[in-house]
């Protein structure tokens, strides 16, 4: 399973970090580190896959030099690789890969092909929200997102 962590700390307190995360021989072996990145603040991001309760629980060790948080991530980068690309038949793959039914690639494909020939953001926006009701009135009402 991916995960992304985000762990905040005072930045004067690095030293702390560093040798709760260094303190110790084992870790998990299947505690994977894809990527980890400090921003311009007291926020670091890591980005991780682990598939036990243990590996989860050695990275809550963070939680002594600061607050960590962690959630599991579903990877929609193919998507939002189409949206950029203006990639209709990308994003109907990527929905195919997702066993989604052809009728509703078709509706989510169509909205997006509105979508790209709205003349402004404005538009745009009212396009989602009509798209918001088609979708509610299809759920009985069920649904709050598209």
């Amino acid at each position: 399973m991916l995960y992304v962590g985000q762990f905040k700390m005072d930045r004067t307190r690095d030293l702390e970090f560093w040798a709760v995360l260094w303190q110790g021989r084992q870790v998990p072996a299947d505690l994977r580190l894809i990527g980890a990145y400090n921003l311009l603040s007291d926020l670091r991001i890591i980005v991780f896959e682990a598939e036990s309760i243990a590996a989860l629980r050695w990275l809550d060790r963070l939680n002594f030099a600061g607050h960590f948080e962690c959630q599991p991530a579903l990877d929609q980068t193919d998507g939002y690789r189409a949206a950029i690309g203006r990639d209709i038949a990308g994003f109907e793959h990527f929905l195919r890969e997702r066993h989604t039914p052809e009728a509703i690639i078709e509706r989510e494909s169509s909205f997006r092909a509105r979508a790209i020939d709205t003349p402004n953001i404005w538009a745009a926006l009212l396009l989602g929200e009509q798209q918001r009701g088609v979708l509610q009135v299809e759920d009985g009402g069920a649904r709050r997102d598209p």
